[in-house]
């Protein structure tokens, strides 16, 4: 019976259909089983259709001789003086035609394809492969948490922004309400680079009951662990995944849309309270 961890690092060959009968049959009894993997696999899914390339661009059957007859008809009627003053000598209208027609016609196909590039390009950019390295953190799972926090952070080239900022910059907001559970207090935001096209948002909070830190992160990211097991868990009925170090949890939980990884020393009752406490809308 393999683990948790063992099948997410086998998802992306399940996905792709690479995986030999026999192990493909345990992932998959393993992903049927286990709704955190299954909705990991999910999002894999959806990562992997974002990627698809977009269909050619087919211009429609009889769209050159529909051009032509367009270009070489009679202007419309319009007054005889004007037509006369706007029609040019037979040598120079056989040259606008030359002209015009290979431009009229990349017109139509700059159009096309640009139609076809509008309808299959995403809404937000594009999917990409992006990965996430909590083992500066988990070195100091039994020592200093804030200093894991912070290495972490850095390892990541976090950079402070304000909640107003990121507003500005983002399309979520973060409401947290002026008490929390267990006396957290906010500390600090910061914008984390997940990959070569991903910046995630990483809130970090405290007090004397212990830490929270939470990453917003694209669907599909890749996390490393370095050699901790990572379980399926729940937490106020949310189903995903943990990995434990300590005092330390390290849980993420994921959708088609994101994947929310939550660093936490607080107790399960507090956790759940804080996490019902603070919005984030996307």
């Amino acid at each position: 019976m393999i683990t948790c961890n063992q099948a997410r690092d086998r998802l992306g060959e399940l996905l792709d259909g690479e995986l030999p009968p026999p192990l493909r049959d345990e992932v998959e009894r393993h992903v049927e089983g286990c709704p955190a993997c299954r909705r990991e696999l999910q999002a894999l899914r959806a990562l992997a259709a974002a990627l698809r390339p977009a269909p050619k661009a087919s211009l429609p059957p009889g769209l050159w001789a529909a051009i032509e007859r367009r270009l070489e008809a009679p202007p419309q009627a319009g007054g005889a003086s004007r037509a006369a003053r706007m029609t040019p000598t037979p040598r120079a209208a056989r040259l606008r035609l030359v002209r015009w027609r290979p431009l009229a016609a990349a017109a139509v196909l700059v159009l096309a394809v640009g139609a076809a590039w509008l309808w299959n390009k995403p809404l937000e950019p594009a999917a990409v492969a992006a990965q996430i390295d909590f083992r500066p953190l988990l070195e100091q799972a039994e020592g200093n948490i804030e200093a894991g926090v912070q290495a972490l952070l850095r390892a990541h080239g976090g950079e402070p922004i304000t909640p107003q900022e990121a507003a500005r910059q983002m399309t979520m907001r973060v409401h947290v309400p002026a008490k929390l559970p267990g006396e957290l207090r906010w500390k600090s935001m910061h914008v984390l680079n997940m990959g070569e096209h991903h910046r995630s948002l990483a809130f970090y909070l405290d007090g004397p009951r212990g830490q929270l830190l939470l990453l917003q992160c694209p669907a599909g990211t890749r996390k490393e662990y370095g050699n901790r097991e990572c379980i399926a868990c729940q937490v106020g009925g949310q189903e995903g995944h943990v990995v434990r170090a300590g005092p330390l949890r390290l849980m993420h939980f994921e959708s088609p849309n994101v994947c929310v990884c939550v660093v936490s020393t607080l107790e399960e009752t507090v956790l759940t309270r804080a996490l019902d406490a603070i919005r984030i809308d996307y």
